[in-house]
């Protein structure tokens, strides 16, 4: 196991996954559950709600939920900004939008590959690269 320094607060520590200290994830675990018990008695909370109540930080709620540790289904009132655009969105790093654009975006340059590759094949003397 190698010997790392934690990432949340410089301990000296066995590094086995994650690269914090296991103080720092039994504190990480202990603020998840504080949050999470929070939004089961208060659903129509909003972010500033929910970090003023809580005291847990709105960066490590928006990573809890981007990380999957958080899923907000009968939360209509917590979002956070989109990564690109700023929109609110309630999964993920981007909004539906921009995931959609994205998409098709993706696809667009997977088929335009395709095509350049298939033309490469069928040029007579040319040998595939690989």
């Amino acid at each position: 196991m190698p010997i790392a320094n934690c990432k949340r607060c410089g301990r000296i520590f066995s590094q086995v996954r994650r690269n914090i200290c296991p103080a720092c994830i039994a504190e990480e675990d202990q603020a998840c559950e504080t949050v999470r018990a929070y939004l089961r008695k208060n659903r129509d909370a909003t972010m500033t709600q929910v970090t003023e109540d809580t005291g847990v930080a709105t960066e490590f709620i928006i990573d809890l939920i981007r990380d999957g540790r958080l899923i907000l289904r009968n939360n209509p009132n917590l979002n956070y900004p989109c990564e690109r655009c700023g929109n609110p969105t309630q999964a993920g790093r981007y909004c539906a939008s921009c995931t959609k654009e994205l998409s098709a975006s993706l696809a667009a340059a997977s088929a335009k590959l395709r095509i350049k590759m298939q033309q490469e094949k069928k040029r007579p003397g040319s040998v595939p690269k690989e």
